[in-house]
Parts: C-alpha cells; structure tokens; sequence
C-alpha cells in the first residue's frame, strides 16, 4: 500500500509539472499565432507571408523555431515559413478546434500548434506551430528522474520497514524459539526479555514464571514417581520373599499360615498405598461440584474409622463444636478428617487425647485436630505436606503409612477452595492442624443435601449418621 501511495504522488507530480510546462507553451504559441494573424491581415492586397523570427521564449528555453503556414478553406497553402521546407501538412491532417492547441508530426520533428482564423479574410485559418524537442526532452527527465527517485523511496521505505519489523519481531522470535526448546523438554531455557513494550515485557515475564512453575511441577512428578516406586518396591520385595520362601520347601500348616498372614500383610500395605495414590489422582483431576455435607456428621464418621486404633493404646477422641452446613463432597471431607486422626493419634503418647473441633464464623467453618505428640519442626512445617515425606521420628515408629495422607489432606483442603495449615497450640505441645471450609446452607435437609457414596469410605459416614439419628 505505501509502495502504490508513492507511485501514485509521483505519477501525480510528473504529470502536473509536464501540463504546466505545457501550458505556457500553449501561451507563447497563442499568443505568437493572434499577433500574426492581426500583422497579416493588416496588409490588404499584398501577398501573404509569414515572418520567419523565432518566437519567443517559452518555459525558460528559446527562442524557439517557428512553423507556420497559411491555408484556405480547401487546404490549399497561401504562405508557409521556411521551417516547414517543401512539405507543409495538409490542413485535413489537423481535426482541432481554433485555438485550442495540439500535437502533431512533421517528419521527425514533434511539433505543437494552434490554428487560428485570420480577420477579415474569410476562410483562411493560419497555423502556427513550434518544436516539443525542449518539452518532450523534459518530460523525459522528469520520468526518469522519478523513476529514480521512486525506486530509491521504495527501497529506503523496505529497508526502513524491515528494520522496525525485525526489531518489533524480534522478541516475538525470541518468545517463540523458548517455547520450542520448552516443547523439547529444555526446561531450563528463560525469555528473559527486556523489551521497550511494557506488555510484551509483561507477557515474557509471564512465560517465565509459567516455565518456573512447570519446572518445579515436572521435578515434583519425577521425583513422586521415584518415591512411588521406591514405596511399591518394599511391600512387593517382602511378599516376593515370603511366597518364595513358603515355596523353597515343604512346611507344616501352621508355617505355612504365619507365612500366608506375612505376605497379606505386604498386600494390605500396597493396597493402602495404591489406594491412597489413586485419591491423589482423582482429586487432582476431578472438579468440585455444589455438594453440601453436614460438618459433625463428616466428622464422626471419621472418628468412628479411628477409634479402634486409639483405643489399642489408650488414646481418648473428644469431638467439640455444633452441626454445620459446608460446601463439599462428604466423602473426600471425611477422608481429610480421617487422615488427620490417623496421623495425630500416631504422633500422641500412649494415654494422651485428640481433640476436634468446630467452629464457625462469617462464612468459614473451620475444623482443629489437635494432639499431645512432639510436634513438629519449624524446618519441616512445609515438607511435611509432600508425597512420601516422613517427619522427625517416623522412621522409629511402626507406621504402615507411606506419606501420603497429610498430602491427601492437602489436595483435597486445596479442591475445596481452602488449605490446611499448623497453627500453634494454646499450651506449645503438640500439632494442631486446621482447615477453614466455605459455609454452605444451614436449613439443608441431610436427605437431599449430602450425597453419599457407593464405596467403602461412605459407609462410616452413613453408620455415623445413623448413630446420631438413634442414640442408644
């Protein structure tokens, strides 16, 4: 478009200044012809003739050359000047009106010319004429000297418009070559950029955190891959070398029990790893509907999964706080509850207590489990919510657990548009973990408004429920 903008001004210019020149010409050759029409009409009864004197100058070139020639009405030629030599163009030739100005060919000779009437002598028209040689020659120039200049505008304009498309995309390029070396799994590779554009400065910046934040997700996957597996591998060696051991050779029945109840030992154990794997997966893929549950029913639920532990070692379960409507899926809440029980009452002392409570407020209810264990290390407040993580003195406890449950806690605290957190406990002992939940609505009927499961995990929030319909 910019290319056709300047071909256009420049074909514009060429034929403005062309028609001026020619325009004075067409005065000069006017004017020239009106003053000898009058000088030969003023000699009555002599012969015609025409002055042979150059006209006068015209566009800053002459004088110029004149051509002239007088013809009746029948074309025949009265007088001519010596310029046109023996051969005078015939009258019929000219199909122009007089006084008005046109282009004609003598020869090789490029000629403009005027006819006009001589006064008093009838028919007779007198031609006066004179060489483009001067204005064709610059015509010429002038084509070529745009031609020039247009050729030189187009170039300077592309290289002009290359240079700012190559700085303006530039960092677009670079942009798009970091995507590609992300795509091929260079991790590592940054923007960096450092643009005039405050917006594709912003949007580089961007790039590179999203890079960061996949970098650090990918190292996470990597490296919840290797624990898993690391995890798998125990229980799988275990109940590899109990069966082969039970089958090296013959054993008495009860030999072959006890190695029987080993090996499904090692099966519960990956069981309970599997499943717990699973619910990391489903609750980091599934989206959180506009479920209701009733908040002390969750909870009891899930102290009714626990209990029988405590009770193994003297552990008393107090539950605190009235009913509550929240917003979430019942089960996945009871899981979070349970995994939190499970992991305070492993942590308190034989004889010790557990304590939950509720709480509401604006729009929050919020859920404490707290317990009388050693507690835990500022080092490890944030670690301890990752996959695998075992926390100070797991390793000389006999957990089944693999690691799993305070990220479950997590997960789904995080799904339910909350989180879980250790806060400080009113006398500085223990662990106190607590997760704040969106209220829902309170005149909720428990029929309608908690949905319960077809697995196993809903069938301690059913008994639950119904222990609280009919108390004994």
């Amino acid at each position: 478009m910019t290319f056709v903008t300047l071909g256009v001004a420049f074909v514009a210019v060429s034929v403005a200044v062309n028609h001026a020149q020619e325009r004075r010409l067409d005065e000069a050759l006017l004017t020239e012809a009106e003053q000898d029409a009058k000088r030969v009409a003023g000699r009555e009864g002599e012969k015609l003739v025409i002055s042979d004197m150059p006209m006068p100058a015209a566009n800053d070139v002459g004088p110029l050359t004149k051509y002239g020639a007088i013809y009746d009405r029948d074309g025949s030629v009265h007088a001519k000047t010596s310029s046109f030599g023996d051969d005078v163009p015939p009258l019929s030739g000219f199909q122009r009106s007089a006084r008005r100005p046109f282009d004609f060919w003598h020869g090789r000779e490029h000629l403009r010319g005027v006819i006009v009437p001589l006064p008093g002598a009838g028919d007779q028209v007198l031609l006066v004429a004179a060489q483009r040689l001067e204005l064709d020659g610059d015509a010429a120039f002038l084509r070529r000297a745009m031609t020039v200049a247009f050729i030189m505008a187009v170039l300077w304009a592309g290289l002009v418009a290359s240079w700012i498309v190559s700085r303006l995309t530039r960092d677009h390029q670079k942009i798009a070559d970091v995507a590609h070396r992300v795509a091929a799994g260079d991790l590592a590779a940054r923007v960096k950029l450092h643009s005039g554009d405050p917006e594709l400065a912003k949007l580089g910046r961007n790039i590179d955190e999203m890079i960061a934040r996949l970098e650090v997700l990918v190292e996470s996957q990597q490296r919840f891959i290797a624990l898993a597996a690391h995890e798998l591998r125990m229980p799988l060696t275990t109940l590899y070398g109990e069966l082969a051991l039970a089958l090296r050779r013959s054993r008495s029945a009860e030999s072959y029990r006890s190695a029987i109840g080993e090996a499904l030992d090692s099966t519960r154990k990956l069981k309970q790893l599997a499943d717990d794997l699973l619910t990391l997966a489903r609750i980091g893929a599934e989206r959180m509907g506009a479920s209701v549950a009733f908040i002390r029913d969750v909870v009891q639920a899930a102290e009714s999964q626990v209990s029988a532990q405590a009770k193994e070692r003297g552990i008393v379960l107090g539950i605190s706080g009235g009913e509550h409507a929240v917003v979430g899926n019942a089960n996945d809440l009871e899981r979070l509850v349970r995994n939190l029980l499970e992991n305070a009452v492993r942590h308190s002392p034989d004889g010790g207590q557990v304590v939950i409570e509720i709480a509401a407020h604006a729009d929050r209810v919020s859920v404490a489990v707290s317990d009388e264990g050693p507690g835990i290390l500022p080092e490890e407040r944030e670690k301890i919510f990752e996959p695998f993580y075992r926390g100070h003195g797991d390793a000389e406890r006999s957990s089944d657990g693999a690691g799993l449950g305070l990220a479950i806690v997590r997960q789904i605290a995080r799904a339910h548009g909350a989180d879980v957190v250790l806060v400080p406990t009113a006398n500085g002992k223990g662990a106190r973990f607590e997760v704040s939940l969106r209220r829902g609505g309170d005149d909720a009927s428990p029929s309608t408004a908690v949905p319960t499961g077809e697995n196993e995990e809903s069938e301690g929030f059913d008994v639950a429920r119904e222990r609280r319909a009919h108390p004994e």
